[in-house]
């Protein structure tokens, strides 16, 4: 490694790359490092040590192309789009249009984007090992800098190789954080020695030798360029060296004179290749007559290696690029920029004329600004959000009008959000909110800035500013004031407990009441669905059960097309759950994954899967419920977060107590810190499943104790808690909580609840021949109910009341009964807690003989795949359910099959509840 002086031990750790992808794995490395630091020679090695092994990918970020969205992603993945049939095709889609190759009446998911170019590289590895390298990866944009860190964490068993040069630490987001980090430093003393004496071609001086490496601290393009700057006399020590040595902002000024003593022809072509973010010779020389170069122009700077005009220009260095570029006058940038212009509109790039004709604007020019702000629409349709902020930005620099150069910042900020963007998006917000003159316009800004709360993970700052948007906008547009209340409605149902004053479901209706639908203005169904929550919120549960039934029977013969649809459907969820409605659950939440799959989007997905999973949870198909968590867990791990509530509910009804008991401080922290108080509620629900299971009431009781009231989310839990209070002598609360329960199934009917309702009766009274018959009245009505889980805890109750009467054989009966559908389901809490019964009555069974833990060193990720696999499910639609490559799911199930000593998918499913992590 004698060439690279001193870097052995980064040569191993990217040798190691290349060979893990040589074998079928994927690795990922983050150089690290300042300016100058040989991070750039590092990639130029690994590229040649690579060969004709690998296909090789490689981007290097330039500073001008950072606010053009997608830019690199253009790059590295637009040579390998014949590849595209192979993708799902919501995936496809969202692909095909961020290429221009398709148009949509939305701009694409930029999730969608992520997992199809992650399905796009991996499917290329297919051929060959992959090595994607890209450099100066601070300058990425954001899109393609979300996208490609997406890739690079989700890649796992594929030949692919990423390696990404980074600058120190990244102002904005970083993406790159967190993954595997290599810091490159200076060279040591004698590994710096050795690189000046390689590039100084004649005498150099011991003691001037010395003196270099202390001045440069061993930094390898301060040492090349200081041998470059020095004379031969200087480095031989025959005249002094100048005092301080040029480094860092010394270093741009010395590029800058070498630039000033070349030609005015080739400093002009410099100037112009630097203000060009495509770097395409092309545009260069039809740039040129207008600016006075021809590619004579080029010798004098390739002469003194400033730059190469290949197939695309490049600078030696990009500080010689911004030093170029900074260092020239104003009018020169402007003048060059304007002769670019000419040249994007001769190519059809109408886009980046306007960008051109912005950055050659000095003055105000509502012309150049209308055409901006019209690229800008352009630039949103293609989904870039982030080259859509800086078009409207800049419009609103050179826009002379007060109203309109508002409405732009404002526009720039929304769609910076929409970028993933909070910080710029909150200081363009900051820009635009200075102007007050008009309320409409004061109540889109704080519409905005909810949406920026939304973006930091602040639920009750977004319904509180969403409400203040309201108010502001309810007198002009009471359609849009109402369409924001729907969304601040579903903000404060995620605050749930942890909401503020101001911010609470009560103050979402409060301020409903303020702003009623005028007289002849048709209602919508966010009309019908606020209205009701209105009413559960103002006058109760009993009160408001007809309106929240007819909003939800809204909600589901609405249109596909409406386009607040998937924030009534979330409402509209949260009202069957609070109706103890399951059936209209298991609809509603269905439909809202049916549109969220449809449309590729994933917030709505994320709000799918958890009232699925719920649903399932309830009815007690365990299995399908756990699958659904996995995958709200994976997106959420593919989203750069974390969810535990769905792995507790299942360990919780599973009978895993200490898992259990672990996550609920995680769910608790969690809940805490993201201010999703919705969480809460479900977590002391689980932690009442672990207690009533092993037949700890009062513990059981405590949890849930005084949280069940009209706008709770486990009306569910009513007949649970009736069966902990009565067990533990609360007769009192018992019976307030069976009037509860019994008003909830005179408004929602349902089989579930007139079964829970008959269950409960059959706990609290006192005569036994009325338990007897309202026991039998609850396990027939359980029998029409959706899923096991009802039906299995009747018969269970039922089995420990007979043998309580001392009528075993009848006891016997009905607790196998109860044993085999609990244990069917994986409910091993409830199922052990039967066996204990059924042996107190003569009957003794082994406990939870399917739970048996032979997958207890399972990964989550290798269980998760398994527990798909052992449903039936393919490799490709495990990958797509949970955000991976095919050969990564492929990898996880060999482990899976070596751990669990199964050899094929049918025994996999025969051992489904084995399937447990470490």
């Amino acid at each position: 490694m004698d060439e690279l002086f001193g870097r052995d031990e980064e040569c191993d750790r990217l040798t190691a790359a290349l060979d893990a992808a040589r074998r079928g794995m994927s690795a990922v490395v983050v150089l690290r490092g300042g300016p100058g630091t040989g991070k750039s020679t590092l990639l130029d090695h690994l590229q040649s040590m690579a060969g004709g092994d690998f296909e090789i990918m490689r981007f290097d970020a330039v500073e001008s192309e950072a606010e053009l969205g997608f830019a690199a992603l253009h790059r590295l993945v637009r040579p390998h789009l014949a590849q595209l049939p192979q993708l799902p095709e919501p995936q496809r889609d969202a692909l095909r249009q961020v290429f221009g190759l398709q148009e949509r009446l939305s701009p694409p998911d930029r999730f969608l984007v992520a997992l199809a170019s992650l399905g796009l590289l991996a499917v290329r590895a297919d051929d060959r090992p992959l090595l994607c390298l890209v450099d100066d990866a601070q300058w990425l944009d954001e899109e393609s800098a979300a996208v490609l860190a997406f890739v690079a964490r989700r890649l796992y068993a594929d030949s692919v190789a990423m390696v990404f040069a980074v600058r120190g630490q990244v102002d904005r987001v970083d993406h790159l954080a967190g993954l595997p980090e290599l810091t490159v430093t200076s060279l040591r003393t004698d590994a710096a020695g050795r690189l000046l004496e390689s590039v100084v071609p004649g005498v150099l001086d011991p003691d001037v030798r010395g003196r270099i490496v202390a001045s440069t601290g061993g930094n390898p393009l301060a040492l090349i360029e200081a041998a470059r700057e020095l004379s031969s006399d200087q480095l031989s020590g025959g005249a002094p060296l100048p005092e301080p040595i040029p480094l860092g902002r010394a270093l741009e000024q010395t590029y800058l004179r070498e630039a000033l003593a070349l030609p005015p022809q080739t400093r002009t072509l410099l100037l112009t290749s630097a203000a060009d973010p495509t770097r395409d010779p092309n545009v260069l020389w039809r740039a040129g007559p207008e600016l006075g170069f021809d590619a004579t122009a080029a010798a004098a700077a390739e002469a003194r290696d400033l730059l190469s005009i290949r197939e695309t220009v490049k600078f030696r260095h990009p500080l010689i690029r911004s030093a170029i570029y900074y260092g020239a006058p104003l009018a020169q940038r402007a003048r060059v920029h304007a002769a670019l212009a000419i040249v994007a509109g001769e190519l059809g790039e109408i886009d980046l004329r306007a960008w051109h004709l912005a950055a050659a604007a000095t003055d105000p020019d509502n012309v150049v600004a209308d055409e901006l702000e019209r690229a800008a629409e352009r630039t949103r349709d293609r989904g870039d959000w982030t080259g859509t902020s800086t078009l409207l930005a800049r419009a609103a620099s050179l826009t002379s009008g007060l109203p309109t150069r508002a409405r732009r910042l404002l526009g720039a900020a929304q769609a910076s959000a929409v970028a993933g963007s909070p910080g710029r998006a909150q200081a363009l917000l900051d820009e635009a909110a200075a102007y007050r003159e008009d309320r409409r316009y004061n109540g889109l800004v704080q519409r905005v800035q909810a949406r920026i709360h939304r973006l930091t993970g602040a639920p009750a700052a977004a319904a509180y500013a969403l409400l203040t948007a309201a108010r502001e906008l309810g007198p002009d547009d009471i359609r849009l004031a109402r369409d924001l209340l729907v969304e601040a409605l579903v903000q404060a149902q995620i605050s749930g407990s942890l909401a503020p004053q101001g911010a609470s479901r009560l103050n979402v209706a409060e301020t409903v009441r303020t702003l009623p639908l005028p007289a002849g203005m048709p209602a919508t169904t966010g009309d019908v669905v606020l209205e009701a929550d209105t009413a559960l919120h103002v006058e109760g549960l009993e009160s408001a059960g007809p309106m929240l039934q007819r909003a939800v029977e809204a909600v589901q013969h609405e249109r596909a097309t409406a386009p607040e649809l998937f924030q009534w459907l979330a409402a509209a969820c949260s009202h069957a759950t609070m109706l103890g409605d399951d059936i209209a659950l298991h609809k509603l939440a269905w439909r809202l994954e049916a549109e969220a799959r449809r449309q590729g989007a994933v917030i709505p997905m994320a709000l799918a899967l958890s009232h699925t999973a719920l649903s399932e949870l309830i009815a007690g198909r365990l299995a399908e419920s756990e699958r659904l968590f996995d995958q709200r867990a994976a997106l959420e791990e593919a989203r750069g977060s974390e969810l535990y509530i769905g792995a507790l509910l299942v360990a919780a009804w599973r009978g895993r107590f200490e898992e259990a008991r672990a996550l609920t401080e995680a769910v608790q922290e969690h809940a805490t810190r993201t201010g999703q108080g919705y969480q809460l509620v479900f977590c002391d629900y689980a932690r009442s499943v672990v207690e009533l299971s092993q037949g700890r009431y009062h513990e059981a009781y405590r949890c849930l104790e005084g949280q069940i009231g009209d706008t709770c989310q486990v009306q569910f839990a009513l007949v649970d808690m009736v069966e902990a209070a009565t067990r533990c002598g609360k007769h009192d609360e018992a019976r307030h909580l069976l009037e509860r329960l019994s008003r909830l199934a005179d408004t929602t009917p349902v089989p579930g609840l007139l079964g829970d309702l008959a269950r409960a009766q059959a706990l609290t009274t006192t005569d036994p021949s009325a338990a007897e018959a309202l026991y039998l009245r609850a396990i027939k009505h359980h029998e029409d109910a959706r899923g096991p889980s009802r039906r299995a805890r009747s018969h269970q109750l039922y089995g420990e009341w007979l043998r309580r009467e001392r009528r075993t054989k009848e006891a016997r009966y009905e607790l196998r009964i109860a044993y085999e559908l609990l244990d069917t389901m994986g409910a091993q809490g409830y199922a052990a807690r039967t066996a204990q019964e059924l042996s107190a009555a003569g009957d003794p069974v082994q406990p939870g003989t399917r739970a048996r833990n032979g997958g207890s060193d399972l990964t989550a990720q290798e269980a998760r795949v398994a527990r798909l696999a052992a449903g039936g499910a393919t490799n490709a639609e495990i990958a797509a359910q949970l955000y991976l490559s095919v050969h990564t799911v492929d990898y996880h199930l060999r482990k899976v099959f070596r751990k669990l000593d199964v050899h094929s998918r049918r025994e996999l499913s025969d051992q489904r509840n084995r399937i447990t992590t470490a």
